[in-house]
Order: structure tokens, then C-alpha cells, then sequence
């Protein structure tokens, strides 16, 4: 089990690093690096607490072998002493335990700044929005406050957390506290919830085909998956016997890993859709030109003819339909690459984004 998840864990890290790389290249090709927003600052920084869980739990699997203050019975305990190897490993990997609470909650609420910090951009101009950019941060806030004050005040003096004789009691158990685990799954899970009901209203009332608009909807909902696993570490963790090697670790790293890739994909996902769309027009191209037939010249020459008058015309129904009535023309809520590049009409370089409906065809 150790390799296996050793494995997982650093796989995982080097995937999420990439995602977070390929953000930072597509925000430098479209503004360059003073292009570069708070959001995308403080991802880098979650980046840095992720490799910092991957190898508190590294740590707590391989070198202390799952050693916690919670993996012996009554008996075991009276018999163990503080020179014992045993004792040590579970004084450590208990340390370790608290260390990764708090990266892991770190990253958690870090990439929810990230998401309220775009929000704001995306929603800038909006007077009704306003006001759920503001409890967004006050939720924030006050959730994550509330889970420090948690892992470090459930059982105080905090040395205790580490105490391996006599019995500290359930809730001085790190890696397996079932308060300390239930009690910031709800939090996270409500923050969540909230976060992803900021985007829905804008995107309900644009002037967009239902294909588009459930297209956004599965981009900016992403947040589910990351409460399923929420939920699959809270239930594994209270579940489980509290004199067994602690799963903290193992689930704390899979869910920071689901949710960095979540938080990514609506800037990852229009570089791997223009890399798609790139090749699959210079397949087509090559396609054309080795072909024998002279009327595949003409056909090609047709059809960039009624290429550019479809753009000419598309061109001319994006002016009329680029915002809906209810929505100022500060904002750049239009298309996928709209709402995921943009931020404003012309606010990168100044280059024009605007709903291409005619795509949908």
C-alpha cells in the first residue's frame, strides 16, 4: 500500500503542478506577465502548500508508517515508552497531522480566494452582484478563521495533540478527530455551494444558445466534484476505527489535487481547445492541398469566400447580441473564451471578445 500511494501522491502533485503552469503560460500569452492577476499569484501560492501537504503525507506513510496518537489500544499505550520507536512515530506523525491540517486548509481556501477574486472581475460593473462578491469574502473569511481556531483550539493545551500517554481522548487525535474533520467538511461544503451560485444568474439570463449556456454551467460547477470527494474523506475518516493508521493524509492530498485541477480548468481548458482546434485546421489543410482533383481549388476558394461572409455576418450579430439587457457592456459574460480570458471588452491588449452565436450553427 505504502508504494501505491506514494505513487498516487507525487503523480498527482506533478499533474497539478502542470495545470497550474499551463495557467500562468495562457494568462502570459494573452497579457504577459504584467498581465498577470492576484488570482494567479495566489494559485502559484497554493501550489507552493500543496508540495508542502504531498510531503507532510509522504512523511506520514513512509517514514512513520501511519504512526498517529490514536493507533494504540489502552493496553498498548500503558506498555509503550517515550524511547520506543513507536512512541516517536507516533509523536511525529501526529506533529505531521497537525502541519498538514493546516496546509490543507490553506490550499482549500486559497484556491476559494482564487475563485472570488475572478468573480469579482468577471461580475465588475454589476451593481447586483455586488453584494454576493462581498459575502463571498466575508464567507471566506470568517469559514476559514473558524477552522484554525478549530484545529488548534479542539484540544488545547495544543501539546496534548501529540500526547501519547495517558489517552488524550477523540478529539486530541489529529489524524482521526471526527470534530476536527465534520466540522470543516460543512464549512467547505457551504462555501462551495455558495461560491458556484454567484455565476449561475448571469449565465441563466444571457443571450446565449441552451448548448453554450450548459457548456458553462458543467465549467463553473466543477466545485461538485470536489465536494464528492469532501464528503468520501469525511465519511472514510469517521468511519474508521480510531486505533488504525490514520487516512488523513492519503484523502487530504486527493482532494487538493481535485480541487487545484477544478480551480484551473476554466483557464486551462480554452489552451487545450485552441491547440485542438489548431490541429484539426492544419489537418484539414493538408488533407486539401494533397489532393489530385483541380476542383478541390475551387471548392477551396468557395468555401473562403463563404467563410468570410458568415464572419461578416456573425460579426454583425455579436454587436447586436454581445450583452444581455441586463447586463452593463463593462463586462465580457459572452462565450466560453469570453467569460474564461476576458475580463472586460478590450481589456487585454486591446482585443475585442464577443459572443460567436453563429457558431453554434
Amino acid at each position: 500500500m505504502i508504494p501505491n500511494f506514494i505513487a498516487e501522491a507525487w503523480s498527482e502533485l506533478a499533474i497539478g503542478l502542470v495545470f497550474i503552469a499551463l495557467r500562468l503560460y495562457f494568462r502570459y500569452t494573452q497579457a504577459g506577465w504584467r498581465g498577470l492577476r492576484m488570482d494567479d499569484y495566489l494559485m502559484v501560492f497554493a501550489g507552493i502548500l500543496y508540495v508542502f501537504e504531498t510531503l507532510a503525507a509522504h512523511m506520514i506513510v513512509a517514514q512513520w508508517l501511519g504512526g498517529a496518537n490514536n493507533s494504540f489500544t489502552p493496553e498498548k499505550r500503558a506498555s509503550l515508552k517515550p524511547s520506543d520507536q513507536e512512541w516517536k512515530f507516533a509523536v511525529l506523525g501526529s506533529k505531521a497531522h497537525i502541519f498538514g491540517w493546516f496546509m490543507y486548509t490553506g490550499i482549500i481556501w486559497t484556491l476559494k480566494s482564487c475563485w472570488t477574486i475572478y468573480y469579482s472581475r468577471m461580475t465588475d460593473g454589476i451593481s447586483t452582484m455586488d453584494v454576493r462578491i462581498k459575502l463571498a469574502w466575508v464567507l471566506n473569511g470568517t469559514t476559514y478563521m473558524a477552522a484554525l481556531c478549530m484545529i488548534l483550539f479542539n484540544c488545547w493545551p495544543l501539546h496534548r495533540q501529540w500526547q501519547i500517554y495517558p489517552d488524550p481522548g477523540g478529539n486530541c487525535y489529529p489524524g482521526a478527530s471526527k470534530l476536527n474533520v465534520t466540522f470543516i467538511t460543512v464549512i467547505n461544503i457551504v462555501t462551495d455551494l455558495f461560491l458556484m451560485a454567484i455565476p449561475i444568474p448571469i449565465i441563466y439570463h444571457a443571450r446565449l444558445s441552451l448548448k453554450r449556456k450548459i457548456s458553462l454551467f458543467l465549467l463553473f460547477s466543477g466545485g461538485h466534484v470536489v465536494i464528492v470527494f469532501s464528503l468520501l474523506r469525511c465519511v472514510v475518516l469517521v468511519t474508521v476505527s480510531p486505533t488504525t493508521s490514520s487516512k488523513a493524509g492519503p484523502w487530504s492530498v486527493r482532494e487538493s489535487f481535485v480541487a487545484v485541477l477544478i480551480s484551473n480548468l476554466p483557464m486551462v481548458f480554452p489552451l487545450f481547445k485552441g491547440y485542438f482546434s489548431t490541429a484539426s485546421s492544419m489537418m484539414s489543410s493538408r488533407q486539401l492541398h494533397n489532393t489530385s482533383y483541380p476542383l478541390a481549388e475551387i471548392k477551396q476558394t468557395h468555401t473562403a469566400a463563404s467563410s468570410k461572409t458568415h464572419s461578416a455576418r456573425t460579426n454583425k450579430k455579436t454587436r447586436i447580441m454581445l450583452h444581455p439587457p441586463d447586463i452593463p457592456n463593462g463586462t465580457a459574460w459572452g462565450s466560453d473564451e469570453a467569460i474564461i480570458c476576458i475580463e472586460r471588452i478590450g481589456g487585454w491588449g486591446g482585443r475585442d471578445w464577443a459572443v460567436e452565436e453563429g457558431e453554434e450553427g
